[in-house]
C-alpha cells in the first residue's frame, strides 16, 4: 500500500506560494501580504493573498478571465475554499460534471477533495473573498487560541468535505457584514482586525448542516444556463409580470424544473426574486426624487400605489415616504 504523503500548515505555505509563482506574476510583497497578476494563459485579474495565521490564507481576487489550476498536493492536505462573491457572477463545474453557480452576495465552499474544472466569469466579472483553511492544521491552532478542545478536526466541515460539489447559498446578514468589514479594514491594527474577522467567517460557516445539504439537487449545464436566463428575463422589464408558464416556455423548460432549479441556485422562488429587484429599483428611483411613488409604483410593476407601499415596507421595514 503506497504510503500517504503528510503536509504541514509550513510546507503547505510554501508550497501554494510556488504555486503563485508559478501561474501569476508577483507584482509586490511586503509583510504577509502579496498581490500577484494573473498570467495570459491562466487568466486576466489581481489577487491580493495574505497569511493570516497557521493553516488560513485570505486572498482577494479581481478576475475577467480564470482557468482553474489543478493542484497535485489536494491529494495530501485537507483544506476547504469559503469564496464570497463581492461582485459579479461565475459558474462553475467541478471535475466529476457537477456544476454549482454564483451571483453577488453568494457564498461558494469547495473541498480539496473534488477540483474545478472549468470556471466562467460573467461579462463583467467577479471580485471576490477567499479563505482558504487547511483543516488539521486550523484546528490545532483555534483549540489552542479558545484553549478548548472542542474543535475536533476530523468533524469539521465534516459536510463540506463529503460534498461531491462546492456547496452554495445566499450570505446571511451576518456574513455579508463581515466580508463588507473585510473590505474596508482600518489602518491602524488592521492585521489583528483581518484575523478576527476571518475566524468569525470560519465559525460561522463551519456547521452547514442547517442549510440541508444533503436534500441538495444538482442539474446539468443547459439546466444551468437556462435558469441563468431565466433570471436575466426577470430583470430585464420589471414593469410587466411574466408568469412561470411563459418564462418556462422562453428559456425552454419545464415549469416544475425551473422553479426548483431556480431556488436551489440563487435561493429564492422566482416570485421573491423578481419582488427582490423591483424594491431595489424602487429605491434608486426614489433616491433620484423625480418621481411620485404612484409614477415608481407603476414603474416596478405595481397596479397602485398602496400595494408598492405594502410590499416596500415588508420588505425593507419602512415606508416607501420614510426611505
Amino acid at each position: 500500500m503506497k504510503e500517504k504523503k503528510t503536509v504541514s500548515s509550513e510546507e503547505n505555505y510554501r508550497d501554494s506560494g510556488e504555486l503563485f509563482n508559478r501561474y501569476m506574476q508577483l507584482v509586490s510583497s511586503r509583510d504577509s501580504e502579496q498581490t500577484y497578476r494573473l498570467k495570459s494563459d491562466t487568466g486576466e485579474g489581481i489577487m491580493r493573498r495574505y497569511n493570516v495565521s497557521k493553516g488560513v490564507y485570505y486572498i482577494y481576487s479581481e478576475i475577467e478571465r480564470y482557468y482553474p489550476i489543478y493542484q497535485e498536493q489536494k491529494q495530501f492536505i485537507r483544506y476547504v475554499e469559503i469564496m464570497y462573491m463581492v461582485e459579479g457572477h461565475a459558474d462553475f463545474e467541478m471535475e466529476n460534471r457537477r456544476c454549482a453557480s454564483a451571483d453577488t452576495g453568494d457564498v461558494c465552499i469547495f473541498n480539496s477533495r473534488i477540483a474545478t474544472k472549468n470556471c466562467i466569469v460573467g461579462a463583467m466579472g467577479m471580485r471576490c473573498i477567499s479563505i482558504v483553511v487547511c483543516v488539521d492544521e486550523f484546528a490545532d491552532e483555534i483549540n489552542r487560541i479558545f484553549c478548548t478542545g472542542e474543535f475536533d478536526k476530523d468533524k469539521m466541515y465534516a459536510g463540506v468535505m463529503n460534498a461531491d460539489s462546492c456547496i452554495c447559498f445566499p450570505a446571511t446578514e451576518m456574513l455579508k457584514v463581515i466580508f463588507n468589514e473585510l473590505m474596508h479594514l482600518p489602518d491602524t491594527y488592521g492585521e489583528y482586525y483581518r484575523k478576527l474577522l476571518t475566524y468569525q467567517v470560519i465559525i460561522a460557516t463551519m456547521d452547514i448542516r442547517g442549510r440541508k445539504t444533503g436534500d441538495r439537487q444538482y442539474f446539468s449545464k443547459d439546466t444551468e444556463n437556462k435558469v441563468h436566463q431565466a433570471r436575466k428575463i426577470l430583470g430585464k422589464d420589471i414593469s410587466s409580470d411574466i408568469s412561470i408558464e411563459d418564462l418556462s416556455g422562453q428559456v425552454k423548460l419545464n415549469r416544475t424544473t425551473l422553479q426548483k432549479v431556480f431556488k436551489q441556485m440563487y435561493g429564492m422562488t422566482i416570485f421573491e426574486y423578481r419582488t427582490q429587484i423591483r424594491i431595489q429599483e424602487a429605491k434608486n428611483l426614489i433616491l433620484k426624487n423625480r418621481y411620485s411613488i404612484t409614477e415608481i409604483a407603476g414603474m416596478c410593476g405595481y397596479s397602485n400605489a398602496s400595494k408598492f407601499s405594502a410590499v416596500f415596507k415588508k420588505i425593507t421595514g419602512i415606508s416607501p415616504h420614510e426611505f
